[in-house]
């Protein structure tokens, strides 16, 4: 009696077959990864918004995070604070670094300061960023600056500024959002 057995070719064909559909599938999973961390960015910012104009309202003004805050890292235009990061810190391509005092006045308006969901210190849009003054919209008031993956229009700047990196690790945060507080 003979025996079935498979041949070379049908090997191949099904393990070729195999090999597309878990590419297919990894594509989607990172895709729905990517939307995801958009998706609480934008939870994330509303929250630090409302917290910033809680803020101004009762103390007048935002944080003065180079002044009275006497955080190091809102000492200049490209001083960019992270928001939530220890002391020092770094978090944004060598400019930018977290302050304890800025952390601390916001505290009373946020149980805690959300970091980005990628948190990949050093690299483009990877966390929540506060200036003391807006170096994109080119004005002496403060300002937030925050990254997506994929959110490639205005939409969800909440009025800010809108642009795009280039490109960043592995082809994400590839956009930025600046926003200029008002009082």
């Amino acid at each position: 009696m003979k025996r079935g057995a498979f041949t070379l070719v049908e090997l191949l064909v099904v393990i070729s077959i195999i090999g597309l559909l878990s590419t297919i599938a990894i594509v989607s999973m990172n895709s729905a990864r990517s939307k995801s961390r958009d998706t609480k960015r934008i939870a994330d910012i509303r929250q630090i918004i409302t917290a910033m104009q809680l803020y101004y309202q009762d103390n007048g003004k935002y944080p003065d995070a180079s002044g009275a805050l006497g955080c190091s890292c809102g000492s200049s235009a490209l001083g960019y604070c992270c928001l939530g990061y220890a002391e020092g810190v770094s978090c944004h391509v060598g400019t930018g670094h977290g302050c304890a005092a800025l952390n601390s006045a916001l505290s009373s308006y946020m149980a805690n300061i959300p970091d980005d969901p990628e948190h990949a210190p050093n690299t483009y849009g990877s966390a929540y960023l506060y200036l003391n003054q807006d170096s994109v919209g080119g004005s002496a008031a403060p300002a937030l600056h925050w990254g997506y993956d994929q959110v490639s229009n205005s939409t969800n700047c909440y009025g800010g500024t809108f642009g795009g990196w280039g490109g960043g690790s592995a082809g994400r945060n590839r956009y930025w959002c600046a926003l200029t507080l008002k009082p």
